[in-house]
């Protein structure tokens, strides 16, 4: 996987307790703008208001996300306040108005654990799920990044079953 950096001046077992901003930061950049490859295929590209890089620890951060599929046909899109992103594991932490927009529906919830490798992703708390048919509340959701299918706990909500 390849990562582009420009800038202009399985389930939830990670624990979010230290994912506020640290000092000691390898990289600090404001308005960031990354491209990440597979090969020569560009796969999303993501913008944040401020980047922290932490290369001994292989993880980053990002405030203020705004990410983009680059597939062909249709598109994805995220955001939230901030993410965290471990290099080794793949998987990305979705903190603080998350909001995924697909052409499945669009989710909304505070927390979002997200394994890229399986794409795989878990949203602990309380989420709200909206589409063309329906409206639905619960907690404990399992998903994928097209919200392709929805496994709710605690469910309740507006709309049709067929």
């Amino acid at each position: 996987m390849f990562f582009l950096m420009i800038s202009c001046v399985e389930r939830a077992d990670i624990s979010t307790s230290t994912l506020e901003k640290n000092q000691g930061a390898d990289e600090l950049i404001h308005n960031f703008t990354m491209v990440s490859t597979i090969g020569e295929i560009q796969e999303w590209l993501m913008h944040a208001n401020y980047f922290e890089r932490f290369s001994k620890e292989k993880r980053w951060v990002a405030y203020d996300v705004f990410l983009e599929t680059l597939e062909e046909g249709e598109k994805n899109f995220y955001r939230s306040d901030s993410v965290y992103v471990s290099e080794v594991t793949d998987i990305l932490t979705g903190m603080g108005n998350v909001e995924i927009i697909s052409p499945n529906g669009i989710l909304h919830t505070d927390l979002i654990i997200w394994n890229r490798r399986t794409d795989r992703v878990h949203a602990p708390n309380e989420v709200y799920i909206k589409n063309d048919k329906n409206e639905i509340w619960g907690t404990e959701l399992f998903t994928n990044s097209n919200l392709d299918f929805v496994d709710l706990k605690n469910v309740s909500g507006i709309g049709n079953t067929e």
